[in-house]
């Protein structure tokens, strides 16, 4: 398998060199911004990118679209030290093959590579757990959400986590359209300006949210 490493800590990628390469992995290339990666996908077909969240030039969930769309095949493995749940939401709404942060265990690390190679998905993840969460229609924990349909209750997990209309579209598997009309309904029934009053209202009203712990 020919993996690729999006790094920008040459001690990071020399360990994670050294861990993949003592389980039999032997390709392993690094660039350290986006116009790298792009050089280096254009120039061999690569089967998985293990990537940091943030380049030298680029943020990698702002980019994975365009990846995708360039080289279907490609697989995209977040390993980051950003324990941060909009990030998690993210990485579910763009198709991110899996989420693993540098303070778990390598094994968790190595059992992903593990499932990109057999052509499998992930089992118990963070991501599995993130898009279970993002797509199920949650209790809300305050009885003064009770006005909004369960889809809206649903939406304003969503823009709790920050998620843009196209991610939230993304992720439900809806129109943006549907998303911008389930948006509007959640601003005017919560009275507020725009979603990041939603966003504060929702994080003070209990309104449940990812956790990464």
């Amino acid at each position: 398998m020919q993996i690729l490493c999006a790094e920008n800590s040459p001690v990071t990628f020399a360990g994670i060199s050294i861990l993949l390469g003592v389980e039999g992995y032997e390709n392993i290339a690094v660039s350290t911004n986006y116009s790298q990666i792009k050089e280096k996908l254009a120039s061999k077909p690569y089967d998985l990118l293990i990537a940091e969240l943030r380049f030298e030039d680029a943020e990698l969930l702002d980019v994975a679209e365009e990846l995708q769309m360039m080289w279907p095949s490609l697989k995209i493995l977040v390993y980051t030290h950003h324990d941060n749940p909009t990030y998690l939401a993210r990485a579910s709404a763009n198709r991110i093959f899996d989420f693993v942060l540098k303070s778990s265990s390598t094994s968790k690390l190595l059992r992903s590579v593990a499932e990109a190679k057999a052509g499998g998905v992930p089992g118990e993840s963070l991501l599995s757990m993130s898009t279970q969460f993002l797509t199920s229609l949650v209790q809300p924990a305050n009885p003064n959400t009770a006005h909004l349909t369960k889809r809206e209750n649903q939406i304003l997990t969503h823009l709790a986590l920050g998620l843009s209309n196209k991610e939230i579209s993304l992720i439900l598997k809806i129109s943006l359209e549907t998303v911008k009309e389930h948006v509007q309904n959640v601003l005017r029934k919560l009275m507020a300006n725009d979603r990041t009053e939603a966003a504060v209202w929702a994080l003070r009203n209990g309104v449940p949210t990812l956790k990464l712990v």
